[in-house]
């Protein structure tokens, strides 16, 4: 087995699920993971992972972040990666969601990215390295209950095609992995928090909110019944984590990487369109069938053009590629 080429990659929120299988995969490929967690005993189990460093980091506490950045500075290893993975669920009624509760979303979803990412840029910058933010298929489509968590994932989604443009010409990349359900404790963990939400639901929202609750309650449909709105159904956190290594070590990585079931991309594809419609629907524009088809294609072209022509810097081997 060869030496790992690349240096270490950090990930936040490494406790389970995605962050989870993100380190302890490319800990085995022989990648020197700092993966952080915020609980004591998250934090030993994450020691117990050949080559993963456990560090405590709270994505809201600046002092945490900072100690983080000094103890990976003085391990004198570099950094290559950062997994931006930490993040926080819940749902609601916008009615029923407290100042509080929303700051403390956007805290962890959109300013605790922002944060880390500043705080290790020059490591990254230093490495040529690689920023790959966690994003969700919520940052693209929303729908009601949904509001606070999707509307993070929507500024992730435009922090991330700024800080990409902004980075690439200094050699460092920036992406974003696009989830659909993927089984984790993102759901559980905010359950107590959602159902609060909706046990505060005054008129006349009382009896909506109870049915919501209710649905909460109720068991999965069977396997054998096609995938729908009613009939979610999560997928494996390795396909979030096979995203991320693409990402990572990629020649040419993409901007956006959209992972999940074909019902949900169909979903997030859909919603584009309607978007695309409703913003072609004024008298600017107001493009017909076959002229929004040539501005695909014109755009399709664009794209391979671009591929074809691009000659990436020489770029260290993932190992045994």
């Amino acid at each position: 087995m060869t030496k790992n080429p690349y240096g270490p990659i950090l990930i936040t929120g490494a406790s389970s699920g995605i962050g989870n299988r993100l380190a302890s995969s490319l800990a085995a490929q022989g990648h020197v993971v700092y993966a952080t967690a915020r609980k004591d005993e998250d934090i030993a189990r994450l020691e117990e992972i050949k080559n993963v460093i456990a560090v405590k980091l709270d994505v809201r506490s600046p002092e945490q972040i900072q100690d983080a950045h000094d103890f990976i500075l003085n391990e004198g290893r570099g950094l290559y990666g950062l997994v931006n993975n930490a993040g926080q669920g819940g749902l609601g009624m916008f009615s029923t969601w407290t100042d509080e509760e929303m700051f403390d979303i956007f805290d962890v979803n959109v300013f605790g990215v922002h944060r880390v990412t500043n705080t290790f840029l020059h490591l990254l910058l230093e490495g040529k390295g690689r920023i790959v933010n966690i994003g969700s298929q919520g940052g693209i489509l929303t729908k009601k209950y949904y509001g606070p968590y999707t509307m993070t994932k929507h500024a992730l989604e435009a922090y991330t095609v700024a800080l990409n443009e902004e980075l690439r010409s200094q050699g460092v990349w920036v992406s974003i992995v696009q989830p659909g359900g993927i089984v984790s404790n993102v759901g559980a963990n905010a359950l107590e928090g959602t159902l609060a939400r909706f046990r505060r639901a005054a008129s006349p929202f009382e009896d909506e909110a109870r049915q919501a609750m209710a649905s909460f309650e109720q068991e999965p449909v069977s396997d054998e019944i096609e995938e729908s709105e009613a009939n979610r159904k999560p997928s494996s956190p390795e396909i979030v984590a096979e995203a991320v290594r693409d990402a990572l070590f990629s020649a040419i990585p993409k901007l956006r990487y959209l992972v999940g079931t074909k019902w949900e991309g169909d979903r997030v594809l859909n919603a584009l369109i309607q978007k695309l419609l409703d913003e072609n629907d004024n008298p600017k524009h107001s493009y017909s069938r076959d002229e929004l088809i040539a501005l695909l294609d014109r755009q399709i072209s664009q794209r391979r053009a671009r591929a074809s022509s691009f000659v990436p810097h020489e770029r260290r081997q993932a190992e045994g590629g």
